[in-house]
């Protein structure tokens, strides 16, 4: 069965919706627009990509429609309200809410921890929602009818905050535990993915598929930050002012010809949707499957050697055969390892 066609358009419109919003939020709320500046000097980061959504009132329907966004079905909200999504592209939902004087009334970042985030400000908000559980929520600064929040999400789209009981974080913990301390280095590789497969059987028994992927990723994460001097740079500076990861784009292993299946398929249990195939060129020699998980909101790129006969089969299901030469990832994984084990993930992009 082939993969469908898929592909992520530029989504110009949507885009340039969304940041009218946003500069006429940051109008309004001096510690959002203070942040904007901090963000922008001290971290290199744009406020935009920070942002998780936008509260507005149900008079923007037509622009956010006309824009391309369209219902999201199954967003839990506390009181019903509509929330809109661009399905082709990676942006902030908007939810609708009656009775708002600002558009936006609300906007909501997304750090990594909503704690760090408090902290990192000196602030004295209580935040909404209880640790390691699926959604907290946290007001930041009110100012002229403009509302900065700050939320955190543990494989969860919706925005309703749920208690967790004490088995749920037993589990929670002891499926973190084990992503952490998953084992790289083998004498051969099968036996890598093989024990790699064994743990996430246990993780999704634990805590299920979603917050799995979640955790799966914070672990790769750190081991790759642990290895890339330039990631520790920025991930502090990004950690000054509370930020963590939240703002990560993709994330890019780079496998051998033989087990490249393997990572496929190991991705697919995690939840992972097939996206687009995309082929670098013959002098480049190697392509990618590109993938999505779609409730985690976790992109990968996944890198292989290929040789020009083979871009028009579909290599994330096919094994490839050995091939007569070392392209430019093969060299790679040669050099550093499966990116799936000792080596790392080859970058994440920011």
């Amino acid at each position: 069965m082939s993969t469908p066609q898929f592909d992520w358009p530029l989504a110009n419109d949507a885009e340039a919706l969304l940041r009218r919003y946003i500069t006429a939020f940051l109008s309004k709320n001096g510690f959002a627009g203070r942040l904007a500046d901090r963000m922008r000097d001290e971290t290199g980061t744009d406020f935009f990509e920070w942002v998780d959504h936008l509260v507005v009132s149900p008079s923007e329907k037509n622009a956010l429609v006309e824009a391309g966004f369209v219902l999201d079905n199954e967003a839990e909200t506390p009181d019903g309200e509509a929330v809109y999504e661009n399905p082709r592209a990676t942006l902030p939902r908007v939810m609708l809410r009656a009775g708002e004087k600002q558009n936006p009334s609300v906007v909501a970042l997304r750090p990594e921890f909503v704690a760090d985030f408090i902290a990192a400000h000196n602030l004295s908000a209580e935040i909404e929602g209880e640790p390691f559980s699926r959604y907290r929520r946290v007001v930041i600064a009110e100012e002229n009818g403009a509302q900065l929040e700050a939320v955190e999400r543990h494989a969860y789209r919706g925005f309703v905050p749920a208690p967790l009981d004490f088995n749920q974080l037993r589990a929670i913990i002891k499926a973190k535990e084990l992503w952490q301390t998953r084992p790289r280095l083998f004498p051969n590789d099968t036996d890598g993915f093989g024990i790699a497969n064994k743990i996430l059987d246990h993780s999704l028994e634990l805590v299920g598929r979603d917050l799995s992927c979640e955790f799966f990723f914070a672990s790769e994460r750190a081991y790759w930050e642990s290895r890339n001097r330039a990631a520790q740079i920025q991930k502090r500076r990004q950690d000054q002012l509370g930020l963590g990861w939240g703002n990560h784009d993709h994330h890019t292993f780079r496998c051998s010809r033989e087990h490249f299946v393997d990572l496929i398929q190991f991705l697919l249990k995690l939840g992972f949707q097939k996206r687009e195939r995309y082929y670098a060129g013959a002098e480049a020699g190697w392509g990618a499957q590109i993938s999505e998980q779609p409730v985690v909101g976790i992109v990968v790129f996944a890198d292989v050697d290929l040789m020009p006969e083979e871009t028009q089969i579909d290599f994330s299901t096919q094994k490839l055969p050995p091939a007569p030469r070392l392209g430019t990832v093969g060299l790679w994984v040669g050099l550093h390892g499966e990116s799936f084990l000792e080596a790392g993930m080859h970058h994440l992009e920011a």
